[in-house]
């Protein structure tokens, strides 16, 4: 039996061993700057006056933009060949519009800031998430995403308690400032990182046949599911740290329950690469779809901020399974030339279009009849979602196998 010579395997091994470090620390600190003010942006509009409605407006608005910016911005990496260098001019300039919404005091100011903010920090994690897939690929190890991305909730979850506490003391706004200076920092340390894929040749819109997209019908059906999925769960995450300040907590709880959620997700994360070894991407879906039921339901019967947070856990069985399940089909179906096209416009489908229509119907739901109403609704269309999506599967399998026998 032939084997592979120690000598050529070690070059390879040290290679791999680089870019999971590499990818490790960069979604750890580029998670740790987006705890910094992320999960506490409904607070920040809140003590800048708006309502829960006029929250749920402007964060709705926010998700128009998504669906807009990130196939935009997935086109563009995909067509100058070059992720690395969309996201570090993403982020520079994320950077600098943060700094935007320390002036912005009206709402229709506020939205535009936000608009603008949006378009360029909506598009950071699906162009993260590809370009470190890819390399974990090329490297070797194709099934290796979580266990880097764990990093990333670790980062968040030390970050959003510090950022918590310090909020607490002083105030949402006090904390932009940093959070823009910890991004720029990021951006100047990507211009420097290196994953060992050779420089690609630009191609043209024409040469990059983007209407291949729109015409998968297996990638249209699943987006019309996670649509429906995450159309329930956008508007309860949104509206959680009002729900938290509403029962009596401070916003350092707030930190305390975005630090429980990534430690949540970091478990699931370590443990996705043994389960994408068994199960296939899109169970892993179906099977998130039911721990974010009992996300819904948990929510629905809190009573004490503390409760709240406790139930905040069930983020890594919902929301990090379907980040991994989501992130491995599209990677499965999409054409090699423009994954992250695909890659982004999913992210625009499941964070944008639903949640343009989540954070609004939440924002009245809670206005008109209060928080346990919005996440027994949730919990009714996230569980009608998952079983027509699994019929619809069955059904296309079936055709699918019939037209094989014909063959």
């Amino acid at each position: 039996m032939n084997q592979v010579p120690s000598v050529e395997r070690e070059p390879a091994a040290v290679e791999l061993r680089r870019v999971k470090i590499v990818f490790a620390a960069l979604y750890f600190f580029f998670m740790l700057a987006r705890a910094v003010f992320g999960p506490f942006i409904t607070l920040y509009l809140e003590e800048k006056g708006l309502s829960p409605e006029q929250i749920g407006l402007i964060t709705g608005i926010n998700s128009f933009i998504i669906i807009i910016s990130q196939p935009v911005w997935g086109i563009v990496a995909d067509r100058i060949r070059s992720t690395k260098k969309t996201l570090i001019l993403c982020m520079i300039c994320q950077a600098v519009f943060a700094l935007s919404l320390l002036f912005a005091n009206e709402i229709f100011l506020i939205a535009i800031a936000f608009m603008i903010y949006t378009s360029f920090s909506s598009s950071e994690g699906p162009l993260m998430d590809t370009w470190a897939l890819t390399s974990l690929k090329n490297a070797g190890d194709p099934n290796g995403m979580g266990r880097v991305k764990m990093w990333g909730c670790i980062g968040f979850s030390v970050s959003s308690v510090v950022s918590g506490v310090f909020i607490s003391r002083y105030s949402t706004g006090a904390i932009i400032p940093i959070f823009s200076g910890l991004l720029l920092a990021i951006a100047l340390v990507l211009l420097f990182v290196k994953t060992g894929s050779a420089p690609a040749k630009a191609v043209t819109l024409k040469e990059m046949q983007i209407g291949r997209v729109f015409r998968d019908k297996k990638f249209l059906i699943f987006l019309c599911y996670v649509f429906f999925m995450q159309l329930a769960h956008r508007g309860s995450f949104t509206f959680y740290p009002l729900l938290i300040k509403q029962l009596g907590g401070d916003t350092s709880l707030v930190g305390y329950a975005s630090a429980l959620m990534f430690v949540s997700e970091a478990v699931i994360m370590f443990l996705s690469k043994r389960m994408l070894k068994k199960t296939k991407p899109e169970i892993l879906v179906m099977i998130s779809s039911f721990a974010f039921v009992l996300w819904h339901f948990f929510f629905s019967i809190c009573q004490t901020p503390g409760q709240v947070v406790l139930a905040c856990l069930m983020d890594g069985p919902s929301f990090a399974l379907f980040t991994i399940g989501t992130l491995y089909y599209m990677d499965s179906i999409a054409p090699p030339d423009i994954r992250t096209t695909y890659q982004t416009v999913a992210y625009s489908i499941y964070f944008g279009l639903s949640g343009i229509v989540g954070n609004m119907a939440s924002g009245w739901l809670i206005e008109n009849l209060g928080y346990q109403p919005m996440y027994w609704i949730g919990m009714t269309v996230t569980l009608t979602s998952t079983i027509v999506f699994f019929f619809v599967r069955r059904v296309a399998g079936a055709k699918a196998a019939g037209a094989a026998l014909e063959k």
